[in-house]
C-alpha cells in the first residue's frame, strides 16, 4: 500500500515541520505507513531545532499531482523487434489495439508498430525477394507455418538465402528456402541445388519421406501451395518493417495534466510509457486519464488550498491537523478534522498520542516543545493557551529539556538570525496570502530581536516588496517585524490600500511604516482587523 503523505503549509515554519514528522512518528507507531514531507526550504529556527535534536529534515515534496504511474489502467502488451507479423496481428487483434510500442532484447523503446504498417506491408510484398528485401527469422517461419519437421537439421537465427516456389527450381541456390509441393519432385531437385530449407505443402494424409540429409531441413505444412507462401510472408520479423515515423511518447512519472492537451491533439490513439532507464512501463490512451489512484495525504498547520501543496485537488485528503481559521476549504469526500483553539499545531499532535496512549520519542517529544515554544513566542502570543503551556511542561519531562525557556531563547535567536540573508529571502521565509473584499495580498512575519538591522535595510525590503506585489498579483504586500524582547510589531506597508493598516489599528503610517503595540500574532491579532477593515473601503 502506498504510504500517506504528510506536509504542512508551502512555506514551513517550525510547526509545520515539527508537525508533519511528529504525526509521521505517530502514525507508524499505530502500524500506518507515513512519510513527512516539506512544501518548501526550511527556516533557519527550524534548522536549529532539527540539528539539535538529531533529526533528519523531511524530503521536499513539489506536487502530488497525478502522475502516469497513478492509473489504474495501464496496458502492459509490448511487441519485440523479432516477433513476426503474424504474431503482432494476432496480439492487437486480440487486445484490440490500434498499434503497440515494439521493444528490443532490453525492453528498450524502439519505436511503434500500427495494424496500417502491417497491412501496407502485405498489399506491396515481391514473394520474390521477400527475404532478400525483408528479415526474418527461421522461427518465425516455423512458428506461423505450424511447421513439422520430417528430415534434416532445421536452423536457427537469421535467415539469410531467398524464397523460391517450386516454379524456380532452376533458380534455386545455395541456402535458398524453397516451397514446393508433394506431388513434384522438388525436394530432392531442391537438395541438389543446395536450398537450407524445404517447405513442403500438402495434406495431413499425403505422405513425405525422410531424406538422409543434414544440411537441408525438410518441413511439412498442412495447407495449400498458395495458403503457405500467403503465410511465409507473415513470417516477416517486425524490425523489417519499423519506420522512422515520429510519435509520441512519455515517462512513467509524467504528469496527467501535462499530457492530456498532447494526446488530445495528438494523431495517434496509443501512447508508450517509459521507466527512467528507457524500458517500457505499458501503453495509455485517452480514456486511460479518467481513473487514477489519488495519493493519500494528511493536511498538518493548515487548511487552505491556496497555502499548500500543488495538486491538491488530485489527491485524497484524509485529515485535517490546524490550529487556523478554516477558510474555503472543500473536499470530494468526508476528511477527519482535529482543529482546536490553541497556539500550536503540535499541540494538538501530543494529545492524539495521548489518545492512542502512546509517548513520543525523546527527539519527536522535544520537536513538538520546540513548535509551541516557536509558535506561541515563548508563551507571549495572544495565540497561546493554558493547554499549550501545559504541553510544553510535559514535553520538557519526554526530552530531558529540563530549562525549556533557555533552550527557547536559543532557538528564537537562532532562528531570527539576519546575517547573510536576502531581502527576498526575508520576505518570503513566512509569507501567507490572503483576500480581503476583493484585496489581493501577502502578509510576511519575521520574529527577530535585531530589529534596528532589519529596519535599516527598509528601502531594499520595499523594493523587493513592490516586485514580489508585480509577480504574484498582490494589492499589497505587509511585513510584520516582530520584536520578541518588547512583545510588540513593526508593520511595513508596499502597494495601495495603505489605508487598510491605519483603519485596522488606529495609527499612522510614517514612511509606509508603524509601531503595532502588544501585536504579535499575524492569526488573531493582524488578519481579522484587517478583515474588518477591509469591509469599510469603498
Amino acid at each position: 500500500m502506498e504510504p500517506i503523505l504528510i506536509f504542512g503549509h508551502r512555506h514551513p515554519d517550525t510547526d509545520s515541520i515539527c508537525s508533519s514528522i511528529a504525526l509521521a512518528e505517530l502514525k507508524k507507531e499505530m502500524g500506518i505507513n507515513a512519510i513527512p514531507y516539506r512544501l518548501g526550504d526550511i527556516n533557519k529556527e527550524t534548522e536549529y531545532v532539527l540539528k539539535y535534536f538529531g533529526v533528519k529534515v523531511p524530503k521536499l515534496l513539489k506536487t502530488v499531482s497525478a502522475q502516469i504511474s497513478d492509473l489504474t489502467r495501464v496496458e502492459k502488451k509490448t511487441l519485440s523487434i523479432d516477433d513476426s507479423l503474424r504474431s503482432a496481428l494476432d496480439i492487437m487483434t486480440v487486445e484490440n489495439f490500434s498499434s503497440l510500442p515494439v521493444v528490443d532484447d532490453r525492453k528498450q523503446l524502439k519505436g511503434m508498430i500500427h495494424i496500417s504498417d502491417i497491412a501496407n506491408t502485405y498489399l506491396n510484398l515481391e514473394h520474390s525477394d521477400l527475404f532478400g528485401k525483408y528479415k526474418t527469422t527461421y522461427e518465425n517461419l516455423k512458428d506461423v507455418l505450424d511447421g513439422i519437421i520430417v528430415s534434416g537439421n532445421y536452423p536457427s537465427g537469421v535467415i539469410k538465402g531467398n524464397l523460391k516456389s517450386v516454379s524456380e527450381l532452376e533458380n534455386v541456390t545455395y541456402g535458398d528456402i524453397v516451397v514446393t509441393t508433394s506431388m513434384a519432385d522438388g525436394i530432392d531437385r531442391s537438395i541438389k541445388a543446395g536450398a537450407k530449407v524445404i517447405i513442403v505443402a500438402c495434406d495431413e494424409d499425403d505422405f513425405i519421406s525422410p531424406r538422409v540429409t543434414s544440411d537441408c531441413a525438410i518441413m511439412r505444412v498442412h495447407a495449400n501451395l498458395f495458403k503457405t507462401i500467403s503465410l511465409v510472408s507473415q513470417s516477416l520479423s517486425l524490425s523489417s518493417i519499423m519506420n522512422n515515423t515520429k510519435f509520441y511518447s512519455f515517462k512513467k512519472d509524467d504528469f496527467l495534466h501535462d499530457i492530456k492537451d498532447i494526446m488530445k491533439e495528438a494523431t495517434q490513439t496509443n501512447f508508450p510509457v517509459t521507466e527512467k532507464d528507457g524500458t517500457v512501463y505499458g501503453t495509455i490512451r485517452t480514456k486511460n486519464l479518467i481513473n487514477f489512484t489519488r495519493k493519500q495525504v494528511i493536511l498538518v498547520d493548515h487548511n487552505e488550498r491556496a497555502h499548500s501543496v500543488e495538486g491538491l485537488q488530485d489527491a485524497k485528503i484524509l485529515q485535517v491537523i490546524d490550529h487556523h481559521k478554516f477558510g474555503n476549504f472543500i473536499t470530494d469526500e468526508p476528511v477527519k478534522i482535529n482543529a482546536e483553539i490553541v497556539g500550536c499545531t503540535c499541540t494538538i499532535i501530543y494529545e492524539l498520542f495521548r489518545d492512542a496512549r502512546i509517548t513520543p520519542s525523546k527527539e519527536t517529544a522535544g520537536l513538538m516543545m520546540s513548535a509551541i515554544l516557536s509558535d506561541t513566542l515563548m508563551f507571549k502570543s495572544p495565540t497561546c493557551t493554558q493547554k499549550d503551556i501545559d504541553t510544553v511542561k510535559e514535553l520538557a519531562l519526554i526530552c530531558e529539556e529540563v530549562d525549556y525557556e533557555e533552550y527557547g531563547m536559543n532557538m528564537l535567536i537562532a532562528g531570527t538570525s539576519l546575517a547573510n540573508r536576502s531581502p527576498y529571502e526575508i520576505l518570503t521565509t513566512d509569507i501567507k496570502e490572503f483576500s480581503m473584499n476583493g484585496i489581493n495580498m501577502g502578509i510576511a512575519q519575521i520574529n527577530t530581536v535585531d530589529v534596528a538591522g532589519l529596519l535599516n535595510k527598509q528601502s531594499d525590503l520595499e523594493k523587493v516588496m513592490k516586485e514580489i506585489n508585480k509577480n504574484s498579483g498582490f494589492s499589497m504586500f505587509i511585513l510584520i517585524i516582530t520584536d520578541i524582547i518588547k512583545s510588540g510589531s513593526y508593520a511595513m506597508i508596499a502597494g495601495d490600500f495603505p489605508e487598510l493598516i491605519e483603519r485596522a489599528f488606529n495609527v499612522q503610517l510614517e514612511n509606509n511604516l508603524t509601531w503595532l503595540e502588544g501585536v504579535v500574532s499575524r492569526k488573531k491579532q493582524i488578519v481579522p482587523f484587517l478583515m474588518a477593515a477591509s469591509q469599510s473601503l469603498e
